[in-house]
């Protein structure tokens, strides 16, 4: 997820200005495709109104909301396993430095 100051479109009103959230969509295949731009604020609106919006807009919010999941999923995977290795490395060497240096 990132915040985007520029020249794209919310998904939901088509406004070009003010801060816009995107997300990622993803293939079939799992590699990364267009990006979805939207307002948070479009984004609460819809979700808090569903009827008065409809049923695409709704199915994108819900969509756009499975894809933050996934990529929270998938992000914070990839943080557990590089603090791990991080924290062995640092055990390794703390121990390392307790042990005597050795004379060649």
């Amino acid at each position: 997820m990132a915040v985007i100051f520029g020249k794209v479109k919310c998904c939901f009103c088509e406004e070009k200005s003010g801060i816009i959230t995107s997300v990622c969509k993803y293939g079939i295949y799992g590699e990364i495709g267009k990006r979805i731009f939207y307002h948070d604020e479009c984004l609460q609106l819809v979700e808090k109104n569903p009827e008065k919006f409809g049923h695409a807009l709704v199915n994108f919010s819900l969509y756009i909301h499975e894809l933050r999941e996934q990529a929270t999923r998938k992000y914070n995977k990839d943080i557990k396993k590089n603090f791990k290795k991080k924290v062995e490395l640092l055990q390794q060497k703390g121990f390392e430095r307790m042990m005597p240096k050795k004379d060649h």
